[in-house]
C-alpha cells in the first residue's frame, strides 16, 4: 500500500469509476479517514468500490439517476476487507523482522525531497503559533505550547537526519493533530460546535442503519475535525499532503 496517497488514489478511483469528475465531499474524506484508521488497505478499499461500482452500472438507470456520493461503496468496502481478513487468518502470528526501507527512505518508495519536508514542519508551526497569538491571549495556552514544543522537537530531527523516517514522522505527526484538535476543541463556541454536530448528523442520517456505531463515530469526528481545522486556519498535519 502507498501509504501517503491513500486519499488522493481512493478519491481519483471512485471519481474515474463513476465516470463523471466531481471532487467528494468533505464526509467522503471522512469516510476515506475512517476506513484507513480501521486497517482497511488500499488495494482492498480500491476493490470495494469496483465491485460498488460494476452493480451500480450493471443496473438500470434514468438519466436524473446519479450517484454522488463515496457511502455508495461502503458496505462493498466493508465486506472487501472482511473477506480479506479471513484469507489472512494467522499469518501474522510470527512475523519476523520488520519491513525495511528501501532507497528512498520508506517502505513503498514514498520520496520526499528534504527540503519540502522541512517547509512543511515551519508552515505547520507558524500557523500554529499564529493561533496560539490570536485565540490564546490572557489565557492558559500551556496545551498549545506543548505542541509547539513537540513540533520543534521534530523539526529538529527531521533537519539532523539525513533521510528522516517518514512512516515514523507521520505517526508523530498524528499524534501531536489529535491533541491539537482536542486543544482547538475547547475553543470553539458551544453553540458553534453544537452545529457542526447537527450538520454532521443530518448528512450521515440516511446512512447511519449502514454503518456500525464505531465507524459511525469515527467518520463523525473525522468531520468534526476537518471543520476545526477549517475554523482555525490549520493544515493537515499528516504528510500525505506533500
Amino acid at each position: 500500500m502507498n501509504y501517503y496517497n491513500y486519499f488522493t488514489e481512493v478519491e481519483e478511483h471512485f471519481v474515474r469509476r463513476r465516470g463523471k469528475h466531481m471532487f467528494v465531499s468533505p464526509m467522503d474524506w471522512s469516510l476515506i479517514a475512517a476506513w484507513r484508521e480501521s486497517g482497511v488497505p488500499l488495494h482492498v478499499a480500491l476493490r470495494g468500490i469496483d465491485i460498488a461500482m460494476d452493480t451500480w452500472h450493471s443496473r438500470p438507470k434514468r438519466d436524473s439517476d446519479r450517484l454522488s456520493t463515496l457511502f455508495y461503496c461502503h458496505d462493498a468496502v466493508m465486506a472487501e476487507h472482511a473477506r480479506h481478513l479471513e484469507a489472512h487468518l494467522g499469518e501474522n502470528k510470527d512475523p519476523g523482522p520488520p519491513e525495511q526501507p528501501d532507497s528512498a527512505g520508506e517502505p513503498g518508495g514514498h520520496e520526499v525531497d528534504k527540503n519540502v519536508l522541512l517547509g512543511f514542519l515551519n508552515a505547520r508551526i507558524s500557523e500554529i503559533e499564529a493561533i496560539q497569538a490570536k485565540h490564546y491571549i490572557g489565557t492558559d495556552s500551556s496545551g498549545i505550547e506543548r505542541v509547539l514544543s513537540r513540533m520543534a522537537e521534530i523539526l529538529k530531527t527531521a533537519q539532523e537526519e539525513a533521510k528522516p523516517v517518514l512512516e515514523e514522522l507521520d505517526r508523530d505527526l498524528e499524534i501531536i493533530e489529535t491533541v491539537l484538535v482536542a486543544e482547538l476543541k475547547t475553543r470553539v463556541p458551544a453553540e458553534e460546535l453544537e452545529a457542526w454536530e447537527l450538520e454532521a448528523k443530518r448528512e450521515l442520517k440516511i446512512y447511519k442503519k449502514r454503518l456500525d456505531k464505531q465507524m459511525y463515530q469515527k467518520i463523525q469526528d473525522n468531520f468534526i475535525r476537518g471543520k476545526i481545522h477549517g475554523r482555525f486556519g490549520l493544515g493537515e498535519l499528516s504528510l500525505f499532503n506533500i
